[in-house]
């Protein structure tokens, strides 16, 4: 019997995908939901989702677009860019409003809006969390001076540190490490901490290296829904995204690939997600492509 719904996994993914290859991450998940997974409690369902912006080049960026982020106070997104050090403010169709020149920072891949003009950014080898403010006006920063964190876990080059989220309502900063190996991290006690106190920085790690439910082969870029306390984890190289729930159990799964969400063509380099509050699910990918997915009616 379970080699018999295996089959019908492979074909429907097949005809549904319409590509001449199978995602084995995809079958994978889909063999965990029918066999594990509990029920659907407050699910954003993003395999409902459709593209209705797709691989839209961001006009005035020429550089590899890294980390995306979304200022609920502003209404606008929010990205980095891992060669030249620039933050930049992006519409939500994707339009570029204005630069910010950062110095002092090498390989930028992590950003998260924390509130106000507050920011986290990552640096990917040296694993350092800086936290920053970019007032509207601004268009350079210096981060000397400015609060930062050093981790140094499993320091292995060009694997490092590649998304932030910020949840508000446990007030901790949630990190993901690309590969060799995954990690999920919580960190507290870092942002928001008063100049001068003694700070007390703890870090937990929500899913294990070898966790069943942590089935992709990287990690992209995360993304927490305040709303649900769901967390959304993007990976480049199995070109999904995948909901979790707060008790980790993956709740929906978003492909990447040619013929799913609409989409025309396979997202070449994910690397950058986020969500507003409306649930649109805003990502970009290397160099500098554009995509913005809305919820099934």
């Amino acid at each position: 019997m379970k080699k018999f719904l295996l089959a019908v996994v492979l074909l429907l993914l097949g005809a549904a995908a319409g590509i001449h290859y199978l995602h084995l991450d995809a079958i994978w998940w889909h063999s965990w939901r029918m066999h594990q997974a509990p029920p659907h409690v407050d699910s954003l369902e993003l395999d409902h989702y459709r593209a209705d912006i797709q691989a839209q080049p961001i006009q005035g960026l020429d550089d590899d677009v890294s980390a995306l982020t979304f200022n609920p106070e502003t209404g606008t997104l929010f990205a980095v860019l891992n060669g030249e050090p620039l933050l930049v403010e992006l519409s939500t169709d994707g339009q570029l409003l204005r630069k910010v020149r950062i110095n002092g920072v090498v390989d930028m891949e992590g950003l998260t809006h924390v509130v106000d003009d507050r920011f986290v950014i990552a640096e990917e080898r040296t694993q350092r969390l800086i936290e920053i403010e970019v007032p509207s006006g601004a268009e350079q920063i210096d981060v000397a001076g400015a609060p930062s964190l050093v981790i140094g876990l499993d320091l292995n080059g060009n694997k490092g540190f590649e998304g932030l989220s910020w949840d508000a309502r446990q007030r901790r900063l949630l990190v993901v490490k690309e590969r060799d190996p995954l990690r999920v991290l919580a960190v507290t006690g870092f942002v928001g901490a008063e100049p001068g106190a003694v700070i007390s920085v703890h870090i937990t790690e929500l899913k294990p290296p070898g966790s069943p439910r942590l089935f992709m082969r990287d990690l992209s870029s995360l993304s927490l829904h305040d709303e649900t306390g769901h967390l959304l984890l993007l990976s480049d190289q199995s070109n999904m995204v995948v909901e979790y729930d707060e008790e980790g159990h993956p709740r929906s799964l978003l492909g990447l690939w040619r013929g799913m969400a609409g989409l025309q063509q396979t997202v070449p380099q994910a690397e950058g997600l986020a969500i507003d509050r409306q649930r649109r699910l805003y990502m970009v990918s290397e160099p500098n492509l554009f995509y913005r997915f809305v919820p099934g009616q």
